[in-house]
């Protein structure tokens, strides 16, 4: 890349590994280097082409053998790690599990900042996920904390009561915020009860828990970038996080509900703004909720993953349960927060994840209300 007379040449390199575990155990690995470049102020295009062989780009294409060395090291170590998480969780968990371990991911994000071929700035960031299907039970760049598996036995259907009072948690209020958003479109002529935040005229993407959907930059002085600004970078990160152009594995870069069009109209929940209460001392929590179908009167159908909460501990449920109800129903009878935000996992309408630190909260609603018949 060969810059204009009196302009630095810049570039912007995003890396992600991960190699994740599913819950039956089976292994898969993803790689993915993307750069951005820009040779004049506000113009950047995405470099897809591999470096030169000649000798101007050398020094280059040794960095990049070194980096293929240093990339199979650090999957291995990822692996090593995401199995090792895994087996102590299982081990912990396997009466409540039935067989079946959580979803564990050991990933790696970095990202370069090269000025007139001299790198100015590395960053990079290590996490571990684990997952129970949607419900989202760690969320770090440390290892697997004592308190990520939250059951102590498992619940059946049968130990719920009509009226056990209804908590949602992360991933499920985020199912119902995207539900939302989808049926009243980009239009949205009102929003649920629930408070919720202004639109913004233009809309930046939300900061996010998981670390390749992260498209921030470090701020570095113009002195390092050839006196090119902070907003000039961001253009970089922009162009490396947007979906529309990057054939890439779902879950590596880029949050696709960041760059939703209509994202200036998304009826965002502020729980935030919820008072701060204790849960009850027994509740039936929805951790997670997949839209399936309406009825004949238009209620919406949901497929549950629930928990059991009372004095005795926390339990597990054993199966799904079939919930009914409408998005803003349902988020407009949010009456507290019941804790620190925590990573929740969103789907977009096609089914593309994206992570967010919501509170669980308590409603005005009972399980005999929810369940449907």
């Amino acid at each position: 890349m060969t810059a204009a007379r009196g302009t630095s040449a810049l570039r912007v390199v995003r890396r992600h590994t991960a190699v994740q575990v599913s819950p039956g155990g089976r292994e898969s690995r993803a790689e993915l280097a993307l750069r951005a470049e820009s040779d004049q102020p506000g113009q950047w295009h995405l470099a897809t082409h591999a470096p030169d062989s000649d000798g101007e780009n050398e020094s280059e294409n040794k960095g990049k053998d070194e980096h293929e060395h240093e990339s199979d090291g650090d999957s291995d170590e990822l692996a090593s790690r995401a199995r090792t998480a895994r087996r102590v969780l299982v081990e912990k968990a396997w009466p409540v599990l039935r067989g079946n371990g959580p979803l564990v991911e050991a990933g790696h994000t970095g990202t370069e900042v090269v000025c007139d071929g001299r790198t100015v700035r590395t960053s990079s960031r290590a996490y571990l996920l684990v997952r129970d299907g949607d419900h989202v039970l760690h969320l770090g760049d440390g290892p697997v904390p004592e308190d990520t598996v939250p059951w102590v036995r498992d619940a059946g259907p049968d130990e719920i009561r009509a009226d056990d009072p209804v908590l949602l948690g992360p991933s499920a209020l985020l199912a119902l915020m995207a539900a939302l958003q989808e049926e009243l479109g980009a239009t949205a002529p009102e929003r649920a009860a629930l408070p919720t935040s202004p639109p913004s005229p233009s809309p930046s993407p939300p900061r996010t828990p998981y670390p390749p959907h992260d498209l921030s930059l470090p701020v570095l002085p113009p002195v390092l970038t050839g006196g090119r600004s902070t907003d000039d970078l961001r253009q970089a990160a922009e162009l490396l996080g947007d979906p529309t152009l990057w054939l890439v594995p779902h879950g590596t870069f880029g949050d696709f509900a960041a760059w939703d069009v209509a994202a200036a109209d998304r009826p965002e929940v502020d729980a935030e703004r919820l008072p701060l209460a204790a849960p009850p001392p027994r509740a039936l929590i929805i951790d997670s909720l997949i839209p399936r179908a309406r009825s004949a009167a238009g209620a919406l159908d949901w497929t549950a993953g629930y928990r059991m909460s009372d004095r005795s501990g926390t339990g597990r449920g054993t199966e799904p349960l079939r919930l009914r109800g409408a998005p803003a129903e349902l988020l407009a009878a949010a009456e507290a927060r019941c804790g620190p935000r925590l990573p929740g996992l969103g789907r977009d309408p096609i089914g593309r994840p994206y992570y967010r630190l919501v509170p669980t909260v308590s409603t005005s609603l009972n399980a005999g209300r929810m369940l449907a018949r």
